[in-house]
């Protein structure tokens, strides 16, 4: 198994190494974790070689009073992971389940029933993330002071299972082996070797199914299992107010090359306006003027654009909506959650989907999206308006 780790790990070095496609941005991230993954790679190597014996130890969390979860990430990937919740909870009704997330993210787990308390950690390196809004809440100083109050807190919870869902840097286990209780974390994750638990993580798998892997020291096999995010943090109002029947679009990412052509885009708005919809055109606040250019010249409030909407504005917008149009980002994952019908764009050069893009693929970077009925994935370098228009896609 732990050449398998190394296998996994030199491919997501080798797919760090900068690609024309990718924006500067993209570019230097890359970049930068090539060379943490250079320095990472001996460290990993010395902890495996002291710390081998522990893959030989089984491990059994039964009966669990009080569980957390690790889920320092952007948007998307903690709402994905709001799947497990329920998968806990049926195995064991009264366990409390903590989550230690990115402050940002509060207001995606807010209201979830299946949540008993939300802690707060900034990693540094995400917010360093070239493109990404950046933290308001002071400098190093105080986040590291902000950091050491949380991690007091967490340690005097005497927690039964602490659970890294990260894969990928930033991953340490440093932090969360501080906590105590059990450690689950996946083996490839950074210092898994730190882990009383090392969860198998397939590069060719979807990522719910390796997330479910996590669970096995818990009892839970995932076999019955489905993929169910959840969020509760509603508005009491619609964005759109009543009337028409309206579909969700949101064009637009931070990253150049999950970008579709702006001609198609205006193309599908044209046509889901002539088949009776109305539009809904969603970004954020600084990409208004991108909005602003799909706009039809002729509009007679068949296309609003909302570009200033609070995360349970949004919600209410996607749960009450027919269907959505989007790329691979946090509106798709915020979609699936109210099971919606889905059309997403996935750059296939780009990003690994099983069962839709090439093996060789596996190295650079993954979705997360699963593989569902209601999600019709489209290659973002050959699709076309017509594709998502066509009468055995839109009814």
């Amino acid at each position: 198994m732990i050449l398998h780790k190394y296998q996994k790990l030199f491919g997501k070095f080798i797919g760090n190494i900068v690609r024309p496609r990718y924006g500067w941005k993209k570019n230097v991230t890359k970049i930068a974790k090539f060379f943490f993954l250079l320095i990472e790679f001996p460290i990993e190597a010395c902890g495996d070689v002291l710390f081998f014996w522990k893959k030989f130890r089984k491990v059994e969390i039964t009966n669990p009073r009080r569980i957390l979860i690790v889920k320092i990430d952007q948007f998307g990937d903690v709402l994905f992971s709001t799947f497990l919740l329920p998968i806990i909870k049926k195995k064991y009704p009264d366990v409390e389940i903590d989550y230690l997330i990115n402050p940002k993210t509060k207001p995606l787990l807010e209201k979830n029933p299946h949540i008993t308390h939300l802690y707060y950690w900034e990693n540094m390196f995400l917010l360093a993330l070239l493109g990404r809004e950046k933290s308001k809440s002071g400098g190093l100083k105080e986040i590291r002071s902000r950091n050491k109050a949380t991690m007091q807190e967490l340690i005097a919870k005497n927690y039964d299972a602490v659970l890294n869902t990260r894969a990928y840097p930033p991953s340490s286990n440093v932090p969360w082996r501080k906590i105590g209780g059990k450690l689950i974390a996946f083996d490839i994750s950074e210092q898994s070797f730190l882990a009383d638990y090392w969860a198998r993580y397939e590069l060719t798998e979807e990522e719910w199914v390796n997330y479910l892997n996590l669970l096995k020291p818990l009892g839970i096999n995932g076999e019955d299992a489905e993929f169910s995010p959840g969020f509760f943090n509603l508005s009491d109002t619609s964005p759109v107010g009543e009337g028409k029947k309206y579909v969700v679009i949101s064009p637009i990412s931070f990253d150049k090359e999950r970008q579709w052509p702006k001609e198609e885009w205006k193309k599908l708005i044209s046509g889901l306006v002539d088949l009776g919809y109305r539009v809904a055109l969603t970004g954020m606040p600084t990409q208004k003027a991108y909005l602003d250019e799909l706009m039809p010249s002729q509009n007679d409030g068949g296309v609003i654009a909302l570009n200033t909407l609070s995360l349970a504005e949004f919600g209410t917008l996607m749960k009450d909506a027919e269907f959505f149009v989007g790329i691979e980002s946090f509106p798709a994952h915020l979609a699936l959650a109210f099971k919606k019908e889905i059309f997403c764009l996935v750059n296939n050069n780009s990003y690994y989907l099983k069962g839709f893009s090439k093996r060789r693929l596996v190295i650079d970077a993954r979705s997360m999206l699963p593989i569902v009925e209601n999600l019709h994935f489209l290659d973002l370098k050959t699709a076309r308006a017509a594709d998502i228009l066509s009468d055995h896609r839109v009814k």
